[in-house]
């Protein structure tokens, strides 16, 4: 609340936004934007910008969340922004690094070649005379977003009024934007993530990771290998807009967009499959086309991680939906689905296998149509790979599931990846590649099982498993008096319930029984009289009545407290 407080010119900005965007029109109140949903929700975070943005880009890829028609529109969201001053990129270097960038560096780009809402950055050559990136952190960001974020919290109870993300919480979607955000801010988890993927990207020709220098990289300034090569946001334009000129010269120079495409879903394989971490954020603009068509990566904010029975799942998942056993894939995937209160488990089961067999469909309708048919304009809806993965996550949000952190991420991967591969090459067989990357690490799978180096190490591990097992046995026979207590005390506990039950349905038939007499000994007074001994009071009796009837129920609450836990006699 302090943070709000801060900054009052943001809160009263935010408030204006709401109001002009979603209040008005909702309210029909003259001034409101009359434009659809998705387009004002656009415009909104536009108008904004700062944390604001980068919300809209998270949820742009969560269909699990919102509409598609939303998500659609979001993915037009800008980020662009005006690059801050040279000055103020000194003071952050020199606090950051020791000295100005003239210093620690052999030369320093003034101009930024990009710039977004954290961070922009320069061009820079170091002393040994390697070409890097520098990207220098925005100032006062930090603030500015925690204040957002800040005010996100403060709109949760209206969002989960109104059901605008389903069965997920929209505090769990602010959560989960705040803890990516606190990563992107902070430059060394950004330097970690990238090193992983370098190491593991060593050896393969087809994906280059830029290389971070550890001794000019802080928490606000980023220093890696200068990635240099042809932008794929460029050859997306030109393919988009049909520049044949573009894409022939492209052409000229040696690269095949197949061969570009194939390498960007063997990169893909390769990182979920063999390694569990992966590039999450695939915007064209941070992947480049190296010669060779190898991919090279940029911008590692966000990560995408896979415990290992998750990537083993996932590869029976998709082994099973490639072999047409529809069903079992949809079960196995459902392990990863944690229904909400308002789910039908049998109508979501029957609409995934719908969706997973309209798929199968489409994939084989277009093979079909390639062998048939010249390739035309390529539509948004003609992409059966993200379809796919749109209509997992759109069923997720209509029948109000939530599902694993790290399965979401590796679907909103594979829809930016499917859009990137039916953009570039429509008649490209992921199939075959997939069938050639599968051969591939079962090769390598069963080398590694008769490598002898690997022999000692898993003789070693069964060793420390062994020890394990022998420790817990040892510690389940010191625990055997503690483990016999507590069954006795378990037994001792079940038969007082059975004596508090039987108890209890005595207590219960007696007070029917002896309500029902009062019943009728009101209702029949006359009759009563008569069948009563002379020498006994009508009015005494039913007094008499009423009382062992209290006493009754009295006890039978009693003995229904007790069975909350064991009183003192027992």
């Amino acid at each position: 609340m302090r943070t709000l407080f801060r900054h009052p010119r943001r809160v009263w900005h935010v408030l204006s936004v709401f109001f002009h965007f979603f209040i008005a029109p909702a309210l029909h109140l003259p001034g409101g934007d009359r434009r659809p949903g998705p387009v004002r929700l656009r415009l909104a975070f536009e108008r904004l910008g700062g944390a604001w943005v980068k919300l809209g880009q998270m949820l742009a890829l969560r269909f699990d969340l919102l509409p598609a028609a939303y998500c659609d529109e979001l993915f037009k969201l800008l980020n662009q922004v005006e690059p801050f001053s040279y000055d103020e990129v000194r003071v952050i270097i020199r606090q950051e690094l020791g000295a100005d960038p003239e210093t620690i560096f052999q030369s320093f780009g003034h101009e930024s070649f990009a710039a977004a809402s954290i961070g922009q950055v320069h061009r820079a050559v170091l002393h040994s005379g390697e070409a890097v990136a520098v990207k220098v952190q925005r100032p006062g960001i930090r603030t500015t977003l925690a204040a957002d974020i800040a005010l996100m919290y403060s709109t949760t109870r209206i969002l989960d009024w109104t059901h605008v993300f389903g069965a997920t919480r929209s505090r769990d979607v602010i959560d989960e934007f705040a803890r990516w955000t606190a990563d992107e801010l902070d430059y060394l988890v950004e330097a970690r993530q990238a090193v992983l993927l370098y190491q593991n990207a060593q050896g393969d020709k087809g994906e280059r990771i830029a290389r971070v220098h550890r001794d000019y990289t802080t928490s606000r300034v980023l220093t890696t290998e200068l990635i240099v090569g042809i932008p794929l946001i460029d050859i997306m334009v030109a393919k988009r807009e049909g520049n044949t000129a573009y894409l022939e010269a492209l052409a000229a120079r040696g690269h095949d967009l197949d061969r570009i495409v194939r390498n960007l879903d063997w990169n893909m394989l390769n990182q979920v499959y063999v390694f569990g971490y992966f590039h999450a954020d695939l915007h064209p603009a941070n992947l480049f086309v190296l010669p060779g068509d190898a991919i090279g990566y940029v911008d590692f904010g966000i990560v995408g991680q896979l415990p290992d029975r998750v990537r083993d799942s996932l590869t029976r998942y998709s082994w099973l939906l490639f072999r047409g056993e529809v069903e079992s894939a949809v079960l196995e995937l459902m392990r990863w689905l944690a229904p909400g209160p308002a789910t039908d488990i049998g109508t979501t089961r029957w609409q995934l296998i719908r969706v997973h067999q309209a798929f199968l469909y489409d994939t084989v309708a277009d093979r079909l149509r390639m062998t048939v048919e010249a390739p035309g304009p390529v539509r948004h809806s003609e992409n059966p790979y993200s379809k796919l993965a749109v209509d997992i996550l759109d069923t997720i949000r209509v029948q109000q599931l939530t599902m694993s952190a790290s399965i979401v991420g590796y679907l909103k991967m594979l829809v930016t990846l499917g859009t990137l591969r039916h953009s570039l090459a429509v008649e490209y067989d992921l199939q075959e590649n997939v069938r050639r990357f599968v051969r591939r690490l079962a090769r390598q799978q069963g080398m590694a099982l008769l490598d002898p180096r690997r022999t000692f190490d898993r003789l070693y591990a069964g060793t420390g498993r062994v020890q394990r097992a022998l420790q817990f046995l040892e510690f389940l026979e010191a625990q055997e008096p503690v483990i016999t207590e507590a069954t006795t005390m378990l037994f001792g506990y079940r038969n007082r319930i059975r004596r508090v039950k039987q108890r209890l349905i005595g207590f219960g038939t007696a007070v029917l029984v002896v309500g029902g007499l009062l019943y009728l000994v009101l209702v029949f007074p006359d009759d009563t009289r008569r069948m009563l001994p002379r020498d006994v009071d009508y009015t005494w009796f039913q007094l008499g009545l009423l009382a062992v009837l209290l006493v009754l129920i009295v006890n039978l609450i009693r003995n229904m407290r007790s069975m909350s836990g064991p009183g003192p006699e027992d």
